[in-house]
C-alpha cells in the first residue's frame, strides 16, 4: 500500500530529486516495521544517483531514527501510514510490535497501545539525527581479511572472502572513483550479485539438461 498523497506533502516537494528518489526507495525497501538497513552503495544504484551521508538532506532528520551505530533506520511515519494504531492483539501487528521492542523503538510511536511516548533512559543509545545536526560520515577502518570472513559466515553468504579482501585492497578500498565508506555494505552488494549469478547458473543448468535431453530424443 503506498501514500497517494505523498507528492501533495511538503517534506516531499522540497527534496531535490535524487533525494526524492531515494526517500522512495527507503519506503519501498524497508521492512514491514518500517526499519531500513542502510546500504547507501545499493541505494546509489537503484536510483542511478551517488549517495553519501554527506549530501542527505537535513529534512531527513524530522523523518528517520537512526540506530544499531547508523546501520539502521527506523522510519515511524511509515508504522503510521501502513497500520494507524498497533494493537497487541492484531496478528498482523505483533510481529511489528516485536521488531520495535527489539530495538527499543516502541516510544518512538504516537497512540500505540502499551507504549510509552516519551523516552527512557535506556533509548539513550539510539541517535536521533536532527536539523541542524547533520550526520557525518563514519571514519571508514580497512577489515582484515579474518573480519571479512566472519562477517561472512555471519551473513551465512556465497561471497568469496579472499577475492572480495584482495579486490579491494588492490584499488585502495574505493567503491568506482569514491573512498569507500562501508565494506560491511559492500559485501551486501556482492552477496546480492552472487546471488544472482547463482540464481542464474542454476536457470542456464536447467536449461543445458533440458536441451540434452531434447537432442538425445531427437537422435533416438
Amino acid at each position: 500500500m503506498t501514500d497517494t498523497d505523498k507528492w501533495k506533502k511538503r517534506f516531499v516537494r522540497e527534496l531535490k530529486p535524487q533525494h526524492k528518489l531515494l526517500w522512495f526507495y527507503i519506503l519501498d525497501d524497508c521492512n514491514h516495521a518500517g526499519i531500513w538497513e542502510v546500504d547507501l552503495e545499493v541505494a546509489s544504484i537503484r536510483v542511478g544517483f551517488d549517495l553519501s551521508h554527506d549530501n542527505l538532506p537535513l529534512s531527513f532528520g524530522e523523518k528517520v531514527i537512526s540506530f544499531d551505530n547508523g546501520d539502521k533506520w527506523f522510519i515511524p511515519d511509515f508504522i503510521e501510514y501502513q497500520y494507524g494504531e498497533l494493537n497487541q492483539n492484531s496478528n498482523v501487528h505483533k510481529s511489528v510490535i516485536n521488531l520495535l521492542n527489539k530495538y527499543n523503538l516502541e516510544g518512538y510511536l504516537k497512540g500505540s497501545q502499551g507504549v510509552q511516548t516519551i523516552l527512557k533512559d535506556k533509548d539513550k543509545d539510539i541517535v536521533i539525527v536532527k536539523e541542524k545536526a547533520k550526520a557525518k560520515a563514519k571514519r571508514f577502518a580497512k577489515p582484515t581479511i579474518d573480519d571479512v570472513k566472519d562477517y561472512c559466515v555471519e551473513r551465512n553468504n556465497f561471497v568469496d572472502a579472499e577475492k572480495f579482501f584482495d579486490y579491494y585492497s588492490s584499488n585502495g578500498w574505493k567503491v568506482g572513483k569514491n573512498p569507500m565508506k562501508d565494506w560491511k555494505a559492500s559485501v551486501r552488494t556482492w552477496e546480492k550479485n552472487s546471488t544472482s549469478e547463482q540464481s542464474k547458473g542454476k536457470v542456464q543448468q536447467s536449461l543445458d539438461t533440458w536441451q540434452e535431453a531434447r537432442q538425445m530424443i531427437n537422435n533416438g
